[in-house]
């Protein structure tokens, strides 16, 4: 019996260890299936899936092309920047682990003066997590380093163990490429700027050639959007971007910035807007948008490019002289017609007035007074059976069409109807400046074929596109240019007369006198706002060209609501002493269209006693054309100095790491040197630097205000 008891209990056990036995089995089997399953079936597609998110084919960056003004100045470059980060797999042996914890806490207290972000601690236990974990990169700072900080860091503890090879002490230098502007605001709306993916100005009318091509890679993520180039993988190099060489000259730039600063300060307008171009090539030399910002270092910035956009406002009496020409190609009339006209001339139940009761006019007076009923009367008489050659004549002169600029405009055609959409008012109105919208640039353009014999030359702001010292496109090929005048001479000759005249004897008087001559026509019109004209608010310009028998420039002179007492702020007001003050400045600093003096000069110039920084592209200035003394072209500032008949010049070095003296120095100048020895300006004033709140020799802190005192 107990032996039967006995076989029962062994076979019990037999059995459920057999179970357990095939149990084990199937699932070792089953677990050999999974195995073969992922490592076979599926293992390409996990592969495929782990490289996607941690190894990645990605685009390289290429090098961004710089923008050169006319005489080669850096107008926009590309410098490069660094993020810091760490590489902790390289501490593999015991000796380089002892070595960084010995190092650590220093690390972590430089890292911490350094950044002026975090605490010491708070840097050493990111530190610490990043060792310990044996991190692949840990990004240390996002803040970017210029490479006078990056050599900085690399005097860390750790980091100087390998000067020659600092990536085995676990430094990671992340490069990003940032524009940079040396000139800082100068032309700023016009050079253009990159941000997030909006490109605007020449950045943004030239960013395929700008951009390059770029090259590609593969790379290894190492920490959220943190990604590096995986060593030994054959990468195709991106190509650099196309230099742009404008036709931008950085001292007549300033000259306008300066001049519209000022007048905005004695005006208030909204803003402000200028543009000087070279009448025989149609090439810009300066423009200008200004309005108030409170947080620019000089109280202005460009937000918009009013100069080349279709205007809000009515273009005002300068589009009188387009009516002018018009009438006379059309009728041949003489400058000694004449029209009555008044104070009130009411037609078609609408009435206009002129500023003052001229009675009767000649059509040169009428153009010199800026006449709105003289030009409507002589309108009428010309153009009052045929108003749609009216049309015509603006199409001719180019006044219609866009002007295909190289910098493209949000609203490029200007807004004029086609006479289908006329009433019996249009073409009267539109002649005097009224129910139309055009471009300053459109207006520059058509005053500047004026200057240049009647030939229309189409703006251009970008000569050619290079790569190293080969042209790789030039521009100038493809720039429009009219075979035949856009008039007679017989009409030029009159419209030319009544030029000077405005300036001699008409509105635009207070600009006579000049050793050069100015022509020019003003323009008043009142604003309008939502359909509705507000009276007793303007906007004003000015276009002319100069010196008025030879001329080699070509301006406009604008400005938006200008404040003061209603005819205080008229364009003769505001924006033609605007003209004059930058034609001076040119007229001065441009020696080809200066008058040859004869004789010896007065006392009062050979006593004179000057004192000026100039600027070392200026210096061939001074050799070529006034002979002074020469001193070693070395790229120095030069101090000039006269004293009597007894001239000075010496070359200026400013020491290393200390505040730079600049006074003396015009602002734009002072901007050049003090940002690139990374201080932020506040400039009050106009003129020249007369102080500098830091004084000139004191350490340099990054980032530090210094405010500039100019008059």
């Amino acid at each position: 019996m107990a032996k039967s008891t006995t076989q029962n209990i062994r076979q019990i056990i037999t059995k459920r260890f057999n179970g357990f036995f095939v149990i084990m089995l199937g699932a070792f089997g089953l677990l050999l299936f999974f195995l073969f399953k992922v490592v076979f079936v599926d293992g390409p597609t996990l592969k495929a899936d782990a490289s996607s998110k941690y190894l990645k084919e990605r685009s390289i960056e290429a090098v961004r092309g710089n923008i050169y003004a006319s005489d080669g100045s850096l107008l926009a470059t590309s410098l490069p920047k660094y993020r810091l980060g760490m590489d902790f797999s390289v501490f593999k042996t015991s000796k380089m682990r002892d070595v960084f914890q010995k190092n650590m806490r220093p690390l972590a207290e430089h890292l911490s003066a350094f950044y002026k972000d975090r605490t010491a601690d708070e840097y050493y236990y990111k530190l610490k997590s990043g060792f310990e974990q044996r991190k692949p990169y840990v990004l240390i700072n996002m803040r970017l380093l210029d490479f006078q900080e990056r050599k900085t860091v690399l005097t860390f503890p750790v980091f100087k163990l390998h000067p020659k090879n600092p990536i085995k002490t676990g430094v990671v230098f992340d490069k990003v490429n940032v524009r940079y502007a040396p000139f800082g605001q100068t032309a700023y709306r016009t050079v253009g700027y990159m941000k997030d993916k909006v490109r605007v100005g020449l950045e943004g009318a030239f960013d395929k050639e700008l951009a390059g091509v770029p090259g590609h890679g593969i790379f290894e993520k190492m920490d959220k959007n943190m990604w590096r180039p995986l060593d030994g993988n054959k990468e195709i190099l991106p190509q650099r971007g196309l230099d742009l060489h404008t036709t931008l000259d950085v001292d007549i730039q300033d000259i306008v910035e300066l001049a519209l600063m000022k007048s905005l300060d004695a005006y208030k307008g909204n803003y402000a807007t200028a543009i000087v171009m070279e009448t025989a090539t149609g090439e810009i030399k300066a423009i200008s948008n200004l309005m108030k910002n409170e947080k620019s270092p000089t109280g202005y910035s460009e937000f918009v490019n009013y100069a080349i956009e279709v205007s809000e406002n009515d273009p005002g009496s300068v589009f009188k002289l387009p009516a002018m020409m018009a009438m006379l190609e059309e009728s041949h009339m003489p400058l000694t017609a004449t029209v009555t006209t008044g104070g009130k001339y009411t037609v078609y139940n609408k009435t206009m007035t002129d500023s003052h009761d001229y009675g009767t006019l000649t059509a040169q007076g009428v153009i010199e007074h800026s006449s709105n009923i003289g030009t409507i009367k002589l309108m009428q008489r010309v153009f009052g059976s045929k108003p749609s050659k009216w049309y015509d004549y603006l199409r001719n002169f180019h006044m219609l069409d866009p002007l295909d600029f190289q910098i493209k405009p949000v609203t490029g055609k200007p807004n004029f109807n086609v006479p289908a959409k006329w009433d019996a008012l249009t073409y009267m109105w539109t002649s005097v400046g009224y129910s139309s919208n055009t471009s300053p640039l459109h207006l520059l353009s058509f005053y500047n074929a004026i200057a240049n014999n009647g030939y229309w030359v189409q703006p251009i702001i970008v000569k050619n596109a290079t790569k190293g010292n080969e042209v790789v496109i030039d521009y100038t090929q493809t720039q429009k240019r009219d075979s035949k005048p856009i008039c007679s001479k017989e009409t030029l000759d009159k419209i030319r007369i009544m030029l000077k005249g405005v300036v001699e004897s008409g509105t635009g008087n207070n600009l006579k006198g000049t050793p050069y001559g100015i022509a020019g026509k003003t323009g008043t019109a009142q604003r309008r706002v939502n359909g509705n004209y507000i009276k007793g608010t303007y906007y004003v310009s000015f276009i002319g060209y100069f010196p008025v028998n030879n001329p080699k420039y070509t301006m406009l002179v604008a400005m938006d609501k200008p404040l003061g007492s209603s005819e205080g702020t008229y364009a003769r007001q505001v924006t033609a002493p605007v003209f004059k003050d930058i034609s001076d400045h040119i007229y001065a600093r441009d020696m080809k269209i200066q008058r040859k003096l004869s004789g010896y000069l007065p006392d009062s110039l050979n006593n004179a006693s000057l004192h000026h920084l100039i600027h070392p592209l200026d210096h061939s200035i001074l050799y070529a054309n006034l002979g002074f003394p020469r001193i070693e072209e070395d790229g120095r500032w030069l101090s000039f100095q006269l004293n009597k008949k007894e001239v000075k010049n010496y070359g200026l070095s400013f020491a290393p790491k200390k505040v730079a003296n600049v006074v003396g120095m015009n602002l734009r100048d002072a901007l050049f040197v003090l940002e690139n020895q990374g201080l932020k300006v506040r400039a009050q004033g106009l003129g020249f630097v007369q102080s500098q709140s830091i004084p000139a020799g004191f350490p340099i802190q990054k980032n530090a205000l210094i405010t500039i005192q100019l008059h």
